[in-house]
């Protein structure tokens, strides 16, 4: 009896397995991290032993958590098919608006790049003040009265950039807001006794729950999409990290039972589907400290993995100058820039590996490296080409083959990127 029941659950496991797999290529070749990845426990509900008896119990009706996933993960892969996009691989810098809209000083920028392997270029559009730095074709951002132009002349600037094959990633600092909370206080945080909320450095900021804030990021995507850009990346897309968090305080009908995680993630999951139709790429920039501690990402509510199933690029700040020390045995890290940008990577890699799931949409991984010399430390070293070419080299050893640049006045050691 035993042999016949063996012989039947292997007939089972022979069909089962193919239509599994058939299931989750979706026409698209599956992300290799550079580790052999398994699904967790996506056959969790499937027994292959051949010692148990076959269960005739009928199974259950009832939805889980894990099925809607994977129903969303096959919806977002059909729709993401659909967008009209071709990827690149990008190796690019961060430029402020003021730069990008001066034409002399933008055309020496360009005049380096064409010498250069800089083939992006990402440019403020909503800036850490608050200001949306063009004067965006969209009407729900133009009643919002937040628009103050850096850049006079958007057309003839992302004419230029496609003239030169720069691809054009839009910059939204998203719920950081020193305008918009000005004019309407309502959308600001606010604590208990019903002052702003300003954090250590003074800055105020959006609050993530109301749906009217929502709709303004993404309609910032769609008038960057209009305008010509071919990604939008959302920066300080969290909760605020600082201690005076603990005086705002959150009502139930704000936050619906939802944790920052969960909240934080359905927003992404808002932008991305609405942004993929409007023929752009996504991405979100996060702390690389989120990669593997759980209180960190409890507090500002970025998590890793999950965020990366939720855009096209996500892009873990890696400074070396922001690492602790002794992070990574590293006495300073900001000394040590090859070490800390490959040991990030390693733990960027495990992280997904973890828990990777062949049946979920991944993001690329594309860091952010550090192109300034961090002045304001007790102890720290000028950041020269040297320092630049030890991070772009560990990123190629750990096989993430992208990278931006951030020096904040958008001044870099141009010899580092010469081909």
């Amino acid at each position: 009896m035993k042999s016949v029941i063996k012989k039947i659950s292997l007939f089972m496991a022979l069909i089962l397995v193919p239509i599994e797999l058939a299931a989750c290529s979706n026409g698209k070749q599956v992300i290799d991290y550079g580790v052999e990845a398994v699904a967790s426990d996506q056959n969790e509900d499937i027994d292959f032993s051949f010692e148990k008896d076959i269960d005739t119990k009928p199974k259950s009706n009832i939805e889980t958590k894990k099925d809607r996933d994977y129903k969303y993960a096959e919806k977002l892969k059909e729709t993401i098919l659909l967008r009209d996009k071709e990827e690149r691989k990008i190796k690019g810098i961060f430029l402020p608006a003021y730069v990008a809209g001066n034409e002399e000083k933008f055309q020496v920028v360009l005049e380096n790049i064409k010498k250069s392997c800089i083939n992006a270029i990402v440019v403020d559009v909503k800036d850490e003040v608050g200001r949306i730095t063009f004067a965006m074709d969209n009407d729900y951002v133009r009643s919002k009265r937040t628009i103050e132009p850096q850049i006079a002349d958007i057309e003839a600037f992302v004419r230029v950039c496609k003239e030169n094959d720069i691809y054009l990633i839009a910059r939204v600092t998203s719920f950081l807001d020193n305008y918009l909370t000005k004019l309407d206080s309502s959308v600001a945080l606010h604590r208990e006794d019903g002052k702003y909320y300003r954090d250590n450095i003074g800055y105020y900021w959006l609050n993530p729950y109301r749906e009217d804030v929502q709709r303004y990021l993404i309609e910032i995507g769609k008038g960057c999409a209009k305008a010509g850009f071919d990604e939008v990346q959302y920066d300080y897309f969290r909760f605020s990290a600082d201690s005076g968090m603990r005086k705002v305080k959150f009502t139930e009908e704000e936050t619906q039972g939802k944790s920052k995680i969960e909240t934080i993630t359905e927003i992404a999951q808002r932008i991305y589907q609405e942004l993929i139709p409007e023929n752009v790429f996504v991405s979100i920039d996060v702390f690389g400290a989120i990669m593997n501690s759980y209180r960190d990402q409890n507090s500002i509510g970025q998590e890793y993995v999950t965020l990366l199933k939720n855009v096209d690029y996500l892009c873990p700040m890696l400074y070396p100058s922001h690492y602790a020390n002794k992070t990574f045995g590293l006495d300073i890290p900001d000394f040590h820039p090859y070490e800390t940008i490959k040991n990030a990577l390693k733990t960027s890699t495990n992280t997904i590996n973890k828990t990777y799931d062949e049946l979920a949409h991944y993001g690329k991984v594309r860091p952010w490296l550090q192109g300034f010399s961090a002045t304001y430390l007790e102890e720290y070293i000028v950041y020269d080409p040297e320092q630049y070419k030890a991070q772009i080299k560990a990123c190629e050893e750990e096989g993430y083959d992208e990278w931006l640049f951030w020096q904040p006045g958008g001044v870099y050691k141009w010899d580092a990127f010469y081909d």
